[in-house]
């Protein structure tokens, strides 16, 4: 997705500008300052870890220094995703997120169960839901738009978007 600013002296711009110096200032100055005080250069410079973090703040010089816009500075862009993965590197600090993943992987068996026979359930009741309905309602015109229907009935209290219209059901609206 590309956006097109059309007015760079607008206030919403100027502060959206600000918030990303500050924050790609921010993330420049750790980047340094960790570099820095690295006891072993050889090994920080050859961190994948350090690598998505100068590939994080690399568009924002980029884009500042050349005042252009391509696709491939816009891929670039998403590069600066990469930072939220840092976030999973504080499980290793944390006993309650250990323990869950822990938990998860003892009972991946349990849960694939679980899993295939939910998905089981949404293709079951959304085929019957589609069958019932036989074209009485103009939501529910296939049977992945009914599976729709049981996914977020059966995983929540439903959005209100799709539901059935009939209310009788009998052998026949399945012939």
């Amino acid at each position: 997705i590309k956006l097109k600013v059309q007015d760079t002296t607008s206030l919403e711009y100027l502060i959206l500008f600000t918030l990303d110096t500050v924050c790609v200032g921010f993330f420049t100055f750790d980047l340094i300052s960790r570099g820095v005080t690295s006891p072993d250069k050889k090994a920080f410079f050859m961190s994948l870890m350090t690598w998505l973090d100068f590939l994080a703040i690399l568009p924002y010089f980029v884009l500042l220094f050349t005042k252009e816009s391509s696709n491939s500075i816009e891929i670039l862009r998403v590069l600066r995703l990469a930072r939220v993965l840092r976030v999973f590197k504080l499980v290793r600090r944390s006993k309650k997120l250990l323990l869950i993943a822990h938990v998860m992987r003892k009972s991946t068996s349990e849960l694939s169960l679980l899993v295939m026979v939910w998905l089981m359930a949404v293709v079951v009741f959304g085929s019957f839901l589609y069958y019932a309905e036989n074209g009485k309602n103009d939501k529910i015109t296939s049977i992945l738009g009914a599976c729709w229907w049981a996914v977020a009935t059966m995983s929540t209290v439903g959005y209100g978007d799709v539901y059935p219209k009939v209310t009788s059901y009998s052998s026949s609206n399945f012939l």
